[in-house]
């Protein structure tokens, strides 16, 4: 299926941003998995597969600082809150990393070298 003008604009934009070397759009079927699989402190990510869009951007060290605190604790719980991306123009933008069973998923899919990380990002149009 072909993706909109809008979305090759985005992804576009992401892989121009500095220290990311690959972008991959997640299916349905991939949303569905990192949503039952993820876990539940880590809003972020839950939130980013609710969005339409869900992109996955593998990065290595020379990536941006987070724009946010990443880590708070909420009545003695660790929690990764969502995290505005202000490089996607579209609407609901929110982004996080994912922990290190979504992290190995996603790594499968689109082939992690070294010491490169993830980080979805979320998004509607």
């Amino acid at each position: 299926m072909e993706e909109p003008k809008e979305i090759k604009h985005i992804l576009h934009r992401i892989r121009l941003l500095q220290g990311i070397t690959r972008v991959y759009v997640l299916s349905n079927d991939e949303k569905k998995y990192v949503n039952t699989h993820e876990d539940e402190n880590n809003l972020g990510v839950l939130e980013a597969v609710k969005r339409t869009y869900c992109v996955c951007a593998v990065h290595d060290s020379t990536w941006r600082e987070p724009t946010q605190t990443i880590v708070k604790q909420e009545n003695g719980e660790i929690i990764f809150p969502p995290v505005v991306f202000p490089e996607v123009p579209a609407h609901h933008v929110v982004s996080s990393s994912p922990g290190l069973e979504i992290h190995t998923y996603l790594a499968k899919r689109v082939r992690i070298e070294g010491d490169e990380a993830t980080l979805l990002i979320g998004f509607d149009l």
